[in-house]
């Protein structure tokens, strides 16, 4: 069934506070002129953008606001957290079937949300800390069997040699930030290269968006010896693809198809770009959707997403079937049959010994 009337509604901050009360509700009734249930859901993000990770939701956001019977509204909050308790107090104001947050650094008002308002439904799309409240449901995408894959592929396809006796091969991860939630990317990365014999350089450039200190840092990896460079660091990423461009060697992306994000703006980044890794974050956003239109939502549930739900996984775009070769390709498909069937068991910063990830961490070099 069609709605008559269905809209999209952005809302930034600096007018949020005067209009969120009116235009929040989204239209003027809970049903459509067939009498069907329409499901409000509001989208409270930081902001979109960023062409990585907050893209990323809002890409599962348009996916349920095609639903006939869905309408979203998308919040961006901004990046000063002081102002985000009086942002989710009048959104949960606003009359909401649904509220989606998350991320580690801005579940905290999500929970705090959730606790002051029982009755209000809410979707964590990304916790970094799982707290449990029984109008919430909570998903987490296992980055470490993403990083496994990663290093495979990485370990499979370089050809590069480091200049010391025993000749290792050698890959490069650039990092945003040095944090756990972040180092769950690179344990199993680093996992399956000290497995394969295989130097890893990581460098944390510090931030989501200084694509010059990225491209640095990739460089200073180039020069090294590093001949695939996977990137996992939002925006300041460019500089890897940069940096990569230049020197004629592969990168991987992340979060998003990246090679279709640039064969048309900058192709000579997508050239180099072998396959992006991607964490499948419409995959959760539709589960929540559907399971609160089928009334089961699973409030209180907070569940895991790996390769075997389709969770984390990596694009076989026609250039990655094109550029890496079959034989690599198949020890990429055995591994994520591996992983899925619980044959390999990947190691996880986030759920691992703190000293068993400081020892597969001093087998590694760290980028300047």
């Amino acid at each position: 069934m069609k709605k008559m009337m269905k809209k999209t509604v952005t809302v930034l901050l600096a007018v949020m506070m005067l209009t969120i009360g009116v235009i929040g509700c989204g239209s003027d009734t809970d049903e459509s002129a067939e009498g069907e249930k329409i499901y409000k859901i509001a989208f409270v993000v930081p902001y979109i953008g960023d062409q990585s990770y907050w893209d990323l939701v809002d890409r599962g956001r348009q996916i349920v606001d095609a639903y006939d019977n869905v309408e979203t509204t998308l919040i961006e909050a901004g990046e000063d957290t002081s102002k985000w308790t009086s942002v989710m107090t009048d959104v949960c104001e606003s009359g909401y079937d649904l509220i989606v947050s998350g991320n580690d650094t801005y579940e905290y008002y999500l929970y705090e949300a959730a606790e002051n308002y029982p009755d209000q439904l809410f979707f964590n799309f990304e916790f970094g800390t799982a707290q449990e409240y029984d109008n919430v449901y909570a998903v987490k995408y296992n980055t470490a069997e993403l990083g496994y894959v990663a290093g495979l592929l990485s370990c499979a396809v370089t050809t590069s040699d480091m200049e010391k006796a025993n000749d290792d091969k050698v890959i490069g991860v650039i990092v945003g930030m040095e944090n756990d939630a972040m180092d769950d990317f690179i344990g199993g990365y680093c996992q399956v290269a000290n497995s394969m014999g295989v130097q890893v350089i990581i460098g944390y450039p510090e931030s989501w968006t200084d694509v010059a200190k990225a491209k640095e840092m990739t460089l200073n990896m180039i020069n090294s010896g590093a001949d695939v460079i996977w990137q996992v660091a939002g925006g300041a990423g460019n500089g890897v693809f940069e940096a990569c461009a230049e020197e004629n060697v592969y990168a991987l992306g992340v979060d998003q198809d990246q090679y279709e994000q640039f064969i048309e703006s900058k192709p000579e980044y997508a050239n180099v770009i072998l396959t992006s890794f991607v964490k499948n974050a419409q995959i959760g956003i539709q589960t929540a959707v559907d399971k609160l239109i089928a009334g089961e939502y699973p409030g209180g549930v907070i569940e895991n997403f790996g390769i075997a739900q389709d969770g984390v996984g990596l694009i076989e775009n026609d250039y990655y079937l094109e550029t890496v070769p079959e034989d690599v390709r198949n020890q990429v498909e055995e591994a994520l049959e591996e992983v899925k069937n619980g044959n390999v068991e990947v190691f996880s910063v986030l759920n691992g010994d703190s000293a068993e990830w400081q020892k597969i961490k001093s087998e590694a070099q760290e980028a300047k």
